[in-house]
């Protein structure tokens, strides 16, 4: 045997390379645990989605709401309402008001055309 291979039969050399392998192969079983913990938390959290968003009728509501807000402002009797309305919102609305409206369409169109999308 060549004289530099010597240190393979260190008996102190084995222990470190027997306690590396050990903990490789034992971080190798420990990650994929974790990958599959985290695949069937994933599928639980999205078929969760799927079924309240399927029985959820908010996304209809805001539609029909935004369409009746613009609606009156091309009908004559309202227009005078909806300037005020208009007005109001922009001189008097706080900050806080417009990412509350910001957060609530985002959740709901944003999520259901994410989902519409990772469907196609």
């Amino acid at each position: 045997m060549l004289p530099i291979l010597g240190f393979l039969k260190n008996p102190l050399f084995q222990l470190v390379a027997q306690k590396t392998v050990g903990a490789i192969s034992h971080k190798i079983e420990k990650d994929k645990i974790v990958k599959a913990k985290e695949l069937e938390a994933a599928a639980k959290v999205s078929v969760a989605q799927v079924n309240q968003q399927s029985k959820s009728i908010k996304d209809e509501l805001l539609t029909i709401f935004i369409i009746a807000i613009l609606a009156c402002c091309f009908i004559p009797q309202t227009q005078p309402y909806m300037e005020v309305g208009f007005q109001m919102l922009k001189e008097k609305a706080p900050t806080e008001f417009w990412w509350a409206v910001l957060i609530v369409f985002s959740g709901s169109f944003g999520l259901s055309t994410l989902n519409n999308i990772r469907k196609k």
